[in-house]
């Protein structure tokens, strides 16, 4: 038995423990409301005087604090049970060696935060696009409870700096999933990823502009990710590529991505070099998915070898957010999958 309760959920979503505060370094002292369920039912309990611990990378409760506040704790069966003036505050189950505390679903109450808020889960997407995605109804999960923003939001003004927008390529819309797939590859980057990725590819079905991105060492290990994808997204829809709209790069014209896109009947389009407006879906989307990753990390001010994880969490909200590109109300995973999203899980990258 170890003297703790490990991973329970807070109302901030922030790292707590109580203890000592010399023995750790905090960033503040607060209070915590925890659901709990006890005897089968669900009670708020309020914890007073946590210490803030953001380096922590679990929700701890001491015993021995609870001691000193005059809490019975008991043991038996792998329960344990909590009083306060002999009453049940709280209830916990033994896991891998250690007490949890029995929480109910804090999904909803975590789904409800302000506008600013949204616009930081949602990897600091524009505000108006937020708000209409509100009112509309657009996606599951966003319930909004202040529509109150900041004036300037620091992390958009360094990492969104205005560039001129690539004209359009024109023509009409297909109608249909996997009619045409826009890919383009970003990199190398300044730094390794965790991984040890210096690239990343991105694979946009043009109908629905739902994006999965790989990344990758080195250029060449393109085509066995684009192999990966291409049986995953033709199984996912049922039905085969038509065209392919690469640009003029080495990795996408090789006699192997050649000899591929003959055994699948695919129509491969390639862009005038030096003309990356020709591929304008897949390079507007790089740009947007590198600034997103560049704000989120400047905002929470992570380490740099975190882009994929950002660039990753970038490509998850992109597909689940309306565009001007797509019919009203609609977004990339309706489109792709036949289902509206639900977004009450999403918290700040």
């Amino acid at each position: 038995m170890r003297g703790c309760f490990d991973n329970y959920h807070t109302t901030t979503g922030r790292s707590v423990t109580m203890g000592d505060k010399g023995s750790v370094a905090m960033a503040g002292v607060g209070s915590v409301v925890l659901n709990v369920i006890v005897h089968g039912k669900t009670r708020k309990i309020k914890l007073e005087k946590v210490i803030n611990v953001p380096m922590m990378g679990f929700n701890l409760m001491s015993l021995g604090m609870m001691e000193e506040r005059c809490a019975e704790v008991s043991f038996m069966g792998g329960k344990t049970i909590i009083k306060m003036s002999d009453r049940v505050a709280a209830c916990g189950t033994r896991n891998s060696g250690l007490y949890h505390l029995d929480m109910a679903p804090l999904s909803d109450i975590a789904a409800v935060a302000s506008l600013q808020l949204w616009h930081e889960r949602l990897g600091h997407v524009n505000v108006a696009g937020v708000k209409r995605m509100i009112k509309n109804k657009d996606i599951d999960g966003l319930k909004c409870s202040s529509m109150a923003v900041k004036d300037v939001c620091e992390p958009c003004v360094y990492e969104k700096a205005a560039m001129t927008p690539m004209p359009s390529a024109g023509g009409g819309r297909v109608t249909k999933r996997l009619q045409l797939v826009h890919s383009d590859l970003g990199g190398p980057k300044s730094e390794p990823s965790r991984g040890g990725a210096l690239y990343f590819g991105t694979f946009t079905d043009d109908f629905s502009r739902w994006t999965d991105v790989v990344f990758l060492k080195k250029k060449s290990d393109l085509l066995s990710e684009y192999k990966k994808w291409l049986i995953k997204a033709q199984l996912h829809t049922g039905t085969k590529i038509k065209i392919v709209r690469f640009d003029n790069g080495g990795e996408y014209v090789s006699n192997a991505f050649k000899a591929l896109h003959d055994e699948n009947s695919t129509t491969h389009q390639t862009t005038v070099p030096d003309t990356p407006q020709q591929n304008g879906v897949s390079e507007r989307l790089n740009q947007v998915l590198v600034e997103m990753a560049r704000t989120m990390m400047r905002h929470k001010d992570v380490d740099q070898d975190l882009w994929a994880d950002a660039i990753k969490t970038g490509v998850s909200i992109k597909n689940r957010v309306t565009s001007r590109a797509l019919p009203v109300s609609k977004t990339p995973f309706e489109l792709w999958t036949g289902d509206k999203p639900n977004i009450s899980h999403m918290r700040v990258f």
